[in-house]
């Protein structure tokens, strides 16, 4: 029943909007779109709200009524609509180490198909959140971060939810949990900092470590640590938690690296850390203590 109100729902909605002709627009190309969401919603109350994200980090917003709009639901032409810049509002302009964040999460994410679940909202809403990565001819690859209203859906895949959860920071406009806070994706998951390094909570209270300052020039420093760096470290190893993908930039200077052996010389584990991220061979990623 849900699967053919949703799907009603499709039809009634492509027949109600007039497609989109794109006349008046510049013939000016336009950067292109790297990340974008969107909310409709018809009835009492007819809305559209629109955010989206261009390759030059520029940020643009489109509020009024969805009836009015033509907003298109091909994703192709979705893409469209949004390269006329006309219609929308320069809401601001991210920084440069922002948007090199934003394109490195986009260069690594991946399409992981869930099976989407159906909700008993009927007339809430619908948000959708995309990734656009382009490939040498231009084509657009368009992956799906999240969905939620009558029809849940969320890739898995963490860059994906970290996009996903910057666009509804850098969106909050745009609403993404139709008039419930717990229908919406549910994003990462944290996880404790010792299960995602494998590491032995207990085992750390009875360590030796050893620690390196990393060096783009000069390679890897040795660090000495006072007892209460050391105290402060393990604190951080055992009641940290991972919240969340920060990019996937791969780090060559300014990481502490952190060796964990037994008394007996055994190797526990090892953790590289810099400036509050946990850094991987994929990327970083934020920890959060309680």
């Amino acid at each position: 029943m849900r699967k053919l109100l949703s799907v009603l729902i499709s039809v009634f909605m492509a027949a109600m909007i007039t497609p989109f002709t794109g006349e008046g627009s510049s013939d000016t190309p336009s950067p292109r779109i790297i990340l974008y969401t969107y909310f409709w919603q018809i009835g009492e109350d007819d809305r559209l709200e629109i955010g989206s994200l261009d390759e030059e980090g520029v940020m643009r917003t489109f509020s009024g009524c969805f009836s009015e709009s033509s907003w298109p639901f091909g994703a192709k032409e979705q893409l469209e609509y949004l390269s006329h810049t006309e219609k929308f509002t320069v809401k601001k302009t991210l920084s440069r180490d922002e948007i090199f964040a934003v394109k490195s999460l986009l260069s690594g994410v991946e399409k992981r198909q869930y099976d989407p679940v159906y909700t008993d909202i009927d007339d809430g809403g619908t948000e959708e959140s995309f990734a656009v990565r382009y490939a040498k001819d231009g084509e657009p690859e368009i992956i799906l971060l999240g969905k939620s209203g009558i029809e849940l859906f969320e890739n898995t895949d963490p860059n994906a939810q970290a996009l996903y959860l910057r666009l509804r920071k850098l969106f909050p406009e745009v609403p993404n949990d139709a008039y419930d806070p717990y229908l919406g994706p549910k994003g990462f998951e944290p996880v404790p900092l010792t299960a995602f390094l494998g590491l032995d909570g207990d085992a750390l209270l009875n360590t030796e470590i050893e620690a390196f300052l990393t060096d783009s020039e000069e390679g890897d420093l040795p660090l000495e640590l006072s007892t209460e760096e050391k105290t402060e470290l393990i604190s951080l190893l055992r009641d940290g938690m991972i919240t969340g993908k920060a990019d996937c930039i791969s780090s060559t200077g300014g990481v502490s690296l952190y060796t964990f052996r037994s008394p007996n010389g055994t190797l526990l584990g090892e953790a590289d850390l810099q400036d509050g991220w946990l850094v991987t061979n994929d990327g970083r990623y934020y920890i959060e203590k309680p």
